[in-house]
């Protein structure tokens, strides 16, 4: 059984199938690309549970692959694909850490599996992280943070405000509405119920409900 090197050139769906098959050649023997031995159509195999479609080729290149040919009835068979354009990765990782990640340009999506730790990341401004080494979980994305630690118990902060929750204490910065609305979609009733088709609300603690009241509960 022969192995080659190929580059995936594109990848599709076989609608009969569900399984995705690989357009590759293998390194060029004559004075054009077209003298490269092809493997149009050779099903991709990989780890059980995880599927990948390989980006097209484009000026950054292409997905590398593997290919066992003689296997009966096919075209060969893609057995294991690498991809350099995404290899920034790499630099993420030390001794014993695996990484899943997307290939596409832009798509910048990745799950990091490290020392007692998980991460799910996407961009540089959306991280959910899981850290049982120091005990600590939170979710971060587009400048707001949710945070449960042995640290700092529960925070949330979302812009100028931050609220704390540990060892029996609350703790608010920001502007602080006592009671707070009650809430904003009520509020809305109160102001406009002929548009949103609802009956106002019905008063609360003897107060008649108008734009503007709010009420604690």
């Amino acid at each position: 059984m022969a192995v080659d090197l190929v580059d995936i050139s594109s990848a599709v769906r076989d609608p009969d199938t569900n399984t995705l098959k690989a357009d590759a050649k293998s390194a060029q023997v004559g004075d054009t690309e077209d003298d490269a031995p092809g493997f149009d159509g050779a099903p991709i195999f990989g780890t059980l549970g995880v599927v990948a479609r390989p980006w097209p080729k484009d000026s950054r290149g292409s997905a590398q692959a593997l290919v066992e040919e003689g296997i009966g009835g096919q075209n060969g068979i893609v057995t294991n694909i690498r991809d350099l354009r995404a290899a920034g990765v790499v630099e993420e990782l030390g001794d014993g850490e695996t990484a899943i990640h997307s290939t596409g340009p832009d798509f910048d999506s990745r799950v990091f599996l490290k020392k007692q730790s998980a991460s799910v990341m996407v961009g540089n401004d959306c991280a959910m992280v899981m850290d049982r080494e120091n005990k600590r979980f939170s979710i971060s994305c587009f400048g707001l943070h949710l945070e449960m630690s042995e640290e700092n118990g529960v925070v949330i902060t979302t812009g100028g405000a931050t609220s704390q929750w540990k060892d029996g204490l609350q703790s608010h910065m920001g502007q602080i509405v006592l009671g707070g609305r009650n809430p904003l979609f009520p509020v809305a009733q109160m102001m406009v119920p002929a548009l949103v088709g609802v009956a106002p609300m019905s008063p609360i603690v003897g107060i008649a409900p108008g734009a503007g009241v709010f009420i604690g509960v």
